[in-house]
């Protein structure tokens, strides 16, 4: 279930997935409120997707890859391979979904002018009113958000990654706790609506805040897991553990080898590019195929990566495919791998050492 984001269309040969949250968020409201709010939610998210497609297609024109997009409850999420991004480049791809926010409540604003009263014309009114928050919100300097990395980006140009981060951090979590204190205040003093409006504006406040202090703080990890492993390369983080067998193997063969090696994963390589096949892989494809079957015809291609490649720069490569091993390689010939589970171990140990 938590895997579960179906793709809904591409745009400009960007998939747009669906979270399985933002399903059940929509079902929820269709359910216990009315049809127009439903229609308005879509609507926004519609807006959203927009802020989101606007960020994709920049990365795109600056050569930087994206995966998908992925509309969430709290609003969507471009997966972009930052590797590359100079802070720049950044900077740009993180200003351009607020100011298309922005254009748009201009937009709106421009059409209710001519908009005859009614529910159009109500429904383009709340459109405005929206997409001024949405841009306004997003320009904040909060992290994980746009303005958050905005800013991250612009303190890059006179300091390291490392120290940017730890004062935008600091920032956003000031900016989350006036924004908390602004919402209690309203609350308590605004008395145009009823309790338990100003109850679910809070708890609602709240959960934005818990996500994005949550958030503020996952950059923080990551910045300083990524400073203090810039001496760690692929190749010290690689297992051997592993059986390398030529693709034309067949499935009856490999049960010796497994055996005598001690170890249920398996690696080949077929047409320059590794392909990995787990024990549990294996017991799939059995269900479905014949033990005469050779592993060429099965298996999951992997990822190749340099031994001097950096450990950090690895590991995000390896999130960014979605994937959980890698093919770690010297001259095109492998040398180990990477198991997401060994990296993370080796990543903790090494940083305990340093500080001790």
């Amino acid at each position: 279930m938590a895997d579960f984001s179906p793709t809904i269309g591409k745009i400009d040969g960007i998939p747009i997935q669906l979270h399985w949250s933002f399903i059940l968020l929509l079902v929820f409201i269709l359910v216990l409120t009315n049809l127009y709010f439903f229609v308005l939610w879509v609507l926004l998210f519609a807006c959203v997707l927009i802020h989101e497609l606007v960020h994709s297609i920049t990365s795109k024109r600056n050569s930087i890859k994206v995966k998908k997009i992925v509309l969430y409850p709290f609003g969507g999420g471009s997966i972009i391979d930052f590797e590359k991004v100079n802070p720049e480049t950044e900077f740009r791809i993180s200003i351009v979904g607020p100011l298309s926010s922005l254009l748009l409540a201009v937009a709106f604003g421009i059409i209710n002018i001519f908009t005859p009263a009614g529910i159009v014309g109500t429904t383009i009114q709340e459109l405005f009113i929206l997409n001024v928050f949405l841009g306004v919100f997003n320009i904040l300097p909060w992290l994980p958000l746009d303005g958050g990395r905005a800013l991250r980006s612009y303190l890059q140009k006179k300091m390291s990654y490392w120290d940017a981060t730890q004062i935008a951090v600091k920032v956003s979590n000031a900016v989350t706790v006036i924004f908390m204190i602004g919402i209690v205040m309203y609350a308590l003093l605004y008395s145009g609506n009823t309790v338990f409006y100003r109850e679910f504006l809070v708890l609602f406040s709240l959960l934005i805040a818990f996500f994005v202090y949550s958030g503020a703080q996952a950059e923080y990890q990551s910045a300083y897991i990524k400073e203090n492993t810039k001496n760690l390369k692929a190749s010290d983080a690689i297992t051997r553990n592993y059986i390398f067998v030529s693709p034309d193997t067949k499935i009856s063969e490999l049960y010796n080898k497994i055996i005598k090696e001690k170890t249920y994963m398996i690696v080949f390589e077929k047409d320059k590019e590794f392909y990995f096949l787990s024990n549990v892989s294996l017991q799939k494809v059995l269900k479905k195929t014949s033990a005469s079957s050779k592993v060429a015809d099965l298996g999951t291609r992997i990822q190749s990566i340099p031994y001097n490649t950096n450990l950090y720069t690895a590991v995000e490569r390896m999130r960014f495919d979605d994937q959980n091993i890698a093919a770690v390689v010297r001259q095109n010939k492998i040398i180990g791998i990477l198991l997401m589970q060994h990296i993370e171990s080796i990543i903790t140990l090494h940083i305990s050492q340093n500080k001790g």
